[in-house]
């Protein structure tokens, strides 16, 4: 008993520390894009893991965003935030893949797999919504806390 015991706080000490420095760790925007300022495109090498985080890391930089990608006055700005993956790829080296390419990138390897860690809608009033990988949607609420939105589809 004493020995699984040991072993098993081993293991929650090792998970927590490789968690840690996860977390811990800068997520470096490799690549942007934007449309005039309507769909922003942001290639980064990696996302916290959790939600929370996730939208954490877009709200600390968010006014660098509105400054770098001013609104364009639309109903909305998109952000899609997506995974570098294994590097810029093109169609030939992976056919199969769903890709998101960059024709203003003039190299033969402009695309990367669609792998969104985090969308989020920036609406006129300043209410932004996030939805997730794990396709979950959250607001920012009035008094800036992050809530959880439940949608009717979604419990079908």
């Amino acid at each position: 008993m004493n020995k699984k015991f040991a072993v098993m706080l081993l293991c929650l000490f090792l998970f927590g520390a490789f968690y840690n420095l996860w977390e811990s760790r800068p997520v470096n925007i490799l690549y942007a894009y934007s449309n005039e300022g309507i769909t922003v495109t942001l290639v980064v090498d990696h996302m916290p893991w959790t939600d929370r985080a996730k939208i954490d890391w877009y709200l600390a930089r968010r006014d660098d965003f509105e400054n770098k990608y001013p609104y364009s006055g639309n109903i909305w700005q998109s952000f899609y935030i997506t995974d570098i993956g294994d590097g810029f790829t093109n169609y030939k080296k992976s056919p199969h893949e769903d890709l998101l390419c960059f024709t203003v990138i003039k190299n033969e390897s402009n695309c990367v797999v669609k792998n969104y860690f985090l969308i989020v809608y920036e609406y006129a009033d300043g209410t932004p919504r996030f939805f997730s990988d794990s396709e979950m949607e959250y607001r920012l609420t009035p008094d800036n806390k992050i809530e959880r939105v439940f949608r009717p589809d979604a419990l079908e």
